[in-house]
């Protein structure tokens, strides 16, 4: 999204959505980590993919 011609501005919402969720999770990455935060995880991943269904021309 970074490296993107349009700009990283295009993608401002996606790449908020994903800042907050890192946040969120911090550093583990383990698996029992990772499902306590199972929702936040779905719900961004949900949040993007509606964000990019009203974005058709940024789908590669």
């Amino acid at each position: 999204m970074r490296a993107d011609p349009k700009g990283p501005g295009h993608f401002k919402q996606p790449l908020a959505d994903m800042k907050v969720l890192f946040g969120k999770l911090g550093e583990d990455r383990s698996t029992p980590h990772l499902e306590k935060y199972f929702s936040e995880i779905v719900g961004t991943r949900d949040g993007i993919n509606t964000w990019m269904q009203d974005h058709p021309d940024d789908y590669r």
